[in-house]
């Protein structure tokens, strides 16, 4: 079986740059016609997304490479640029001459120089290991599957590239921002509460600008509609309250030692999340946006993947407790068959490798994940 790691992606228009001096460059009719530009081509991000994946794709990312066939000549290629690398891809679905359903699949190339042995004699030859990634642009999924395979150690170099690349078409051309991250697995925020109970202080949830529809409908919508007009994004936090402020007084125990009653909680119990916290935490687990936790020892906890330069930083201490969060945090995995890995445009594979994307991606859809 061939497994892939889920992500999300997340769209929000970006206003003009409002300095002083940018101000003074352009009239406040000019500035006012980008903001209403930039909310009108938020409001069909996905129609611009597959135009950019299809009709637009060449004007976006056609490069050249040096032919493999002939030496010192060139020849046209699609390529996403990251960290001044060039990556080359090839389109796999929509297939030529298909129309597109709104998701499309394709092979992200990272080149690079491996040594080899012949007849004894080493030397540096190409090896181009790729990746599949689905993207699901279809109206309100926006979710994308990125294979795990030798090319890559981590999917997140590969989400990285496309967030870059095509991040950086949709804000230079349509000032619209694009954020990719993972999904988490069901029920990661109750075993979190379960696993720290009575030591979480504060917890806070990233809202983000609204841009689909199938999170948080029952107590949230009120709040989107709010952050909608006025273009912004919201980081709603839940504050425990302390014994002092529940009226809770040291009480004398036999002995003469001083002690409190057992520190309470309003709605942080894993069996009994108050709804509209829960809400927030499956818009978060399913949109992949961020949630702290912060405990009564002084440490905060990011329901979020951490570089590995990051982890080299951290004390022993921090470094201990990611890895208990990391017991009960994980991304959420897909599996597809292999023939899908095997996919490279071939014709005679075209019409199976179609219907089972197409079957996973309706069962995502429709499945509330676990």
């Amino acid at each position: 079986m061939t497994e892939f790691t889920l992500y999300n992606y997340q769209c929000c228009p970006i206003r003009p740059d409002m300095t002083p001096r940018r101000e003074q460059e352009m009239f406040s009719g000019q500035l006012e016609e980008v903001d209403r530009m930039a909310l009108e081509n938020m409001e069909r991000h996905q129609e611009l997304i597959d135009r950019i994946l299809t009709t637009d794709l060449e004007r976006h990312f056609v490069s050249y490479r040096q032919s493999s066939r002939e030496k010192g000549n060139y020849e046209k290629c699609l390529s996403f640029y990251h960290n001044r690398k060039q990556y080359y891809f090839k389109m796999l679905l929509p297939h030529y001459g298909w129309p597109t359903d709104g998701y499309y699949m394709m092979r992200i190339a990272n080149p690079r120089q491996q040594m080899r042995e012949v007849d004894f004699k080493r030397m540096l030859q190409p090896d181009e290991p790729s990746a599949l990634v689905i993207i699901d642009n279809r109206k309100d999924q926006q979710r994308i599957l990125i294979e795990r395979t030798r090319a890559w150690n981590d999917t997140d170099t590969v989400k990285n590239i496309l967030q870059a690349s095509i991040g950086d078409v949709l804000r230079r051309h349509y000032n619209v921002g694009m954020r990719i991250e993972p999904v988490w697995q069901k029920n990661t925020f109750e075993n979190i509460v379960r696993l720290y109970g009575n030591r979480i202080k504060e917890v806070g949830f990233y809202v983000g600008y609204p841009n689909m529809g199938r999170t948080g409908d029952k107590f949230l919508t009120p709040l989107k509609e709010s952050l909608r007009n006025t273009y912004a994004a919201a980081y709603v936090r839940y504050t425990v309250p302390k014994d002092s402020d529940l009226g809770i007084k040291p009480k004398r125990k036999h002995g003469g030692q001083n002690g409190t009653e057992k520190r309470k909680s309003l709605c942080i119990e894993a069996d009994n999340i108050d709804p509209v916290m829960e809400e927030m935490a499956e818009h978060c687990r399913t949109g992949g946006l961020p949630m702290k936790i912060a405990l009564t020892e002084g440490h905060t906890l990011s329901l979020q993947r951490v570089p590995e330069a990051q982890l080299k930083r951290m004390t022993e201490e921090k470094r201990k407790l990611y890895e208990e969060v990391n017991q009960v945090y994980s991304t959420y995995t897909v599996t597809m068959s292999d023939n899908i890995s095997q996919f490279d445009g071939q014709d005679d594979l075209f019409g199976r490798v179609n219907d089972t994307v197409q079957e996973k991606l309706n069962e995502l859809r429709c499945l509330v994940l676990k």
